[in-house]
């Protein structure tokens, strides 16, 4: 199997503020692998604050030779380099996932045995906005197509994180959820979770930082017992992150990019359950190739935030549509992702 990767630069609609900063596109690296005529399709998120870039990705997979059987796909993934960023693994398995799929004329989600009418609604992603009128504006916008908006948080003060949720709960009719992408201490936690629950939040995604677990047993002892669930994100990377945070969180959320695609995905979701967590099943910016693979693991979760490919405005592939919120997966084999004219 022959591997080609090239750089696929994807424009945001809006520039995307969050606690990391503002980005207006995304360099992402485009996956091909081959092999007798056939091919798949995989995605590597080149996400500036995983200290990724998309010229080493490209080095690492251009070129590639892979050894083995794409219909023995548990043995194609074993075979996988071992020193492989977790991004380039994930575009490589979601690759021959693809091209699995495609040799028996499925889509992953029936070779699976999952039903994509099971799977939850997926949010939208709000970002944080220069002012309150283009805040505003950017909130109704989005609830005119989305009745979940996920709101990033992360503007420095927690008090001002409350009053942007505060504003949106007072300009749209659409079920929030937030993100505050690490920015709070445990304590700061502590005080916005509680009026958060009062705003209706269905629930809270990373409010400390990555590698803060004592700020997680903080936290986890501050809050009163009934509080919006509290998702880790960044906090888990893999599958081996998992067991640290038991009892201390009630979600995480699996992204392919994190943990190294589908495969880890699944077994990331099987531990989840085993433990007593939910699962959020989210994405980077990317587009329809990443997140249509994603969408295949969307009925094994409680939550669903696959909006990134609605976020750009120059996605080249066509594949998982999100129609008031719900996700509509293609019936194509693998993936089941196609180029656009």
């Amino acid at each position: 199997m022959h591997v080609t990767a090239r750089e696929l630069i994807l424009r945001l609609a809006n520039p995307f503020t969050l606690a990391y900063g503002t980005s207006t596109a995304r360099h992402n690296v485009l996956v091909r692998v081959e092999h007798e005529g056939a091919f798949g399709l995989g995605e590597a998120a080149i996400v500036p604050y995983y200290g990724h870039s998309t010229d080493r990705v490209i080095t690492a997979l251009d070129g590639l030779g892979l050894e083995g059987d794409p219909l023995l796909l548990e043995d194609a993934l074993d075979a996988l380099p071992p020193d492989l960023p977790a991004v380039a693994r994930a575009a490589l398995d979601m690759a021959l996932h693809d091209l699995w799929g495609k040799r028996l004329e499925q889509p992953l989600y029936r070779l699976w045995g999952l039903n994509p009418a099971r799977a939850p609604r997926s949010s939208f992603t709000v970002a944080m906005a220069a002012d309150d009128g283009a805040y505003r504006a950017q909130l109704r916008a989005a609830a005119e197509r989305y009745p979940l908006l996920k709101l990033k948080l992360g503007a420095g003060d927690w008090r001002a994180d409350l009053r942007l949720v505060q504003i949106a709960r007072e300009s749209v009719p659409a079920a929030l959820c937030v993100d505050a992408n690490g920015a709070w201490s445990a304590q700061e936690a502590a005080e916005a979770i509680p009026r958060l629950a009062e705003l209706g939040v269905l629930f809270v995604e990373q409010p400390l930082a990555r590698d803060d677990l004592d700020g997680w047993r903080e936290l986890r002892a501050a809050l009163p017992d009934e509080h919006p669930p509290l998702i880790a994100d960044e906090s888990v990377q893999g599958v081996e992150s998992l067991l640290p945070l038991a009892g201390l969180v009630d979600g995480v959320n699996v992204k392919l990019a994190k943990c190294g695609g589908l495969r880890a995905a699944r077994q990331m979701i099987a531990l989840a359950r085993a433990l007593g967590m939910r699962v959020l099943l989210g994405c980077m910016v990317e587009s329809a190739v990443a997140v249509t693979a994603a969408a295949h693991l969307a009925p094994l979760a409680d939550y669903a935030d696959l909006d990134g490919n609605a976020l750009v405005t120059n996605d080249p592939f066509r594949g998982v549509e999100l129609q008031a919120g719900y996700l509509r997966l293609p019936n194509a084999p693998g993936l089941g992702v196609c180029e656009r004219e």
